[in-house]
């Protein structure tokens, strides 16, 4: 076999699992369809994959006019797995998936992260143990938040960790697997553009809001990072010129404006005891002033998504915040962006209040089997 046809091959053999992932189950016909390759090219690649445990036949599905019936094929969710994890400043979050993106197990270990050094040796420790664990895992995806350069596997600047060049690169050497580093809200959008449908075409934009405010872009599963890989900054627009000084140097950026940080803040002003975190069930979200709270965020992140609408133009924007719950907060970010985006790009953006956290550590798990099927390793 010549070096040409082998990385077709290849290619090949990365689409049919990548089209079986998207359709659940399907048959070696179909795949011939899809493909717009031949029956045998088909065949071979199904046939190695049943051989090697990766597919498994499930039964007949009966042609709907005369013809054999056609075996229908399915991955096995005991082959191939994926290993993400999230890095915050009080734990690090893993999930193990298996290749239909469904989880296997997860897990939140409190863990101070300041220290690079220790949360590094922390991390591939716990990697290693998961590789003795699971067999035929694809790689390790891990999701840190700041400046991320996913080359060279660098975190140059983490202002929520405390971290300032951070390199990841001798750690990931070392490994048997790929590891793929990211920015964790870029990870949160994979998570997030997966559950909510937009799989395969399509561009979306994600906005999470914690502690901070981040956003990232999506465009056809590929993440935007940008060139110096801070693309979908939504937390640093200023959306109030007179608002509070930022530490970016602007005024009334958007994270300065509806973070959590923000809102406990908001409480405490207004007299309410918080005794640490808010509580999301505590009788406060019921009154008036909580409301209008909800409300005020509501038409700042309105006004951050106008720009977003205008300037980006993506078929849909998911947003993953704890506000979603209150029909306040949702209701005014979506007459905000009626009244003031213009209409055809309006109408034709599906935006999307997330009802769960989308998980950052599944989503970074999620980035090893796309770049897989991609042929990035």
């Amino acid at each position: 076999m010549s070096k040409g046809t082998g990385i077709l091959r290849e290619q090949n053999k990365r689409k049919v699992l990548s089209l079986i992932r998207q359709l659940k189950k399907t048959s070696r016909q179909d795949l011939v369809k899809y493909m717009n390759v031949s029956k045998n090219t088909v065949s071979l690649i199904v046939d190695e994959f049943i051989n090697d445990q990766i597919l498994k036949e499930v039964g007949f599905k009966e042609p709907g006019t005369k013809g054999r019936p056609k075996v229908i094929i399915e991955i096995n969710k005991e082959g191939y797995k994926s290993i993400g994890l999230e890095i915050t400043k009080k734990g690090i979050e893993y999930s193990v998936i298996n290749y239909y993106s469904e989880l296997i197990e997860k897990e939140v270990i409190p863990f101070d992260s300041i220290d690079p050094t220790a949360t590094k040796k922390k991390v591939f420790a716990l990697i290693e143990t998961l590789l003795e664990k699971y067999d035929q895992v694809l790689g390790i995806g891990i999701g840190v938040p700041g400046i991320v350069d996913t080359e060279k596997n660098i975190v140059y600047k983490s202002t929520h960790l405390g971290w300032e060049n951070v390199s990841f690169q001798e750690e990931c050497s070392q490994l048997s697997r790929k590891v793929i580093i990211q920015n964790s809200v870029n990870m949160g959008a994979l998570c997030a553009n997966e559950k909510e449908g937009n799989y395969v075409k399509g561009s979306s934009f994600y906005v999470r809001v914690r502690e901070g405010v981040g956003g990232a872009s999506i465009i056809d599963n590929h993440i935007i990072s940008g060139g110096s890989w801070t693309a979908g900054e939504i937390g640093h627009i200023s959306i109030d010129q007179n608002g509070v000084q930022c530490d970016c140097g602007q005024r009334g950026c958007l994270e300065q404006l509806i973070s959590v940080s923000s809102l406990s803040k908001e409480l405490i002003n207004k007299g309410y005891s918080l005794e640490g975190e808010i509580d999301w069930n505590g009788d406060y979200i019921h009154f008036q002033e909580f409301k209008d709270i909800m409300k005020t965020f509501g038409s700042y992140l309105g006004k951050a998504l106008v720009l977003i609408i205008h300037l980006m133009n993506p078929d849909e924007i998911l947003i993953d915040t704890p506000y979603n719950g209150h029909k306040e907060f949702s209701s005014a970010c979506l007459d905000y962006i009626k009244q003031h985006a213009l209409e055809f790009p309006y109408q034709q953006t599906r935006i999307i209040f997330g009802e769960e956290r989308y998980s950052m550590s599944k989503g970074a798990a999620l980035a090893v089997i796309l770049d897989y099927e991609r042929g990035v390793f």
